[in-house]
């Protein structure tokens, strides 16, 4: 957002506006004693704002933003208030003083525009944000059913067990004796039929 603006000519001030309350011309003004002329871009810092200057021959262009704005966009404002100032003084009828309304017409276009940028951005953000928290909503939905299939699977698993071991240790006790050795071979049987359905559990989860 562009809090001040001025033209000078050397130190001269031609034209200036801002519809804040402060020492900003003062400021201005010091600043101005500071420039290089021959650098066509240059920035300026003082307390928690910032001063951008474009140097057009003998022409200054200076903008006062806070320390937090985008210091390209308030130079890309300066080049088009030099444009403008271009422009207009090719009037005969061309008054410095008048300008500083045309300042304040370019201040506030630029202003509104900036501040529609900042909203569009803020509503990017605000869309992101709603959709990274139903993806991650999601996600949780994924994890809760999953959850719940993966107890679902292991209760019927032990249910399986207990049906296993019992009929296990059943036909071990009636083989015991004179046919011990069929009555392990079926436990075997049935600890592989345990694994088996234990793997199947598994993979269908």
């Amino acid at each position: 957002m562009i809090l001040y603006a001025l033209i000078s000519k050397g130190n001269l001030v031609l034209s200036e506006y801002t519809e804040l309350e402060g020492d900003f011309t003062e400021m201005a003004r010091i600043v101005l004693k500071s420039v290089n002329p021959n650098q066509y871009k240059q920035i300026f810092s003082k307390n928690e704002y910032v001063f951008c200057i474009t140097c057009f021959s003998n022409l200054r262009f200076l903008c006062m933003i806070h320390n937090t704005s985008n210091k390209e966009k308030a130079f890309a404002f300066l080049e088009a208030v030099l444009q403008e100032y271009q422009n207009s003084s090719k009037n005969p009828d061309f008054n410095h003083g008048q300008f500083s309304g045309q300042l304040s017409r370019m201040m506030k276009g630029f202003n509104q525009l900036d501040q529609k940028d900042a909203l569009t951005n803020l509503e990017q953000t605000v869309e992101d944000l709603n959709e990274s928290a139903f993806q991650n909503l999601r996600k949780m939905i994924e994890r809760e059913v999953k959850l719940d299939v993966l107890v679902q699977k292991t209760e019927e698993l032990t249910k399986n067990a207990d049906i296993i071991f019992k009929y296990s240790r059943n036909v071990h006790r009636a083989t015991r004796g004179n046919e011990f050795r069929f009555g392990g071979k079926v436990l075997i049987l049935s600890l592989l039929i345990f694994a088996f359905l234990s793997l199947y559990i598994y993979y269908q989860i």
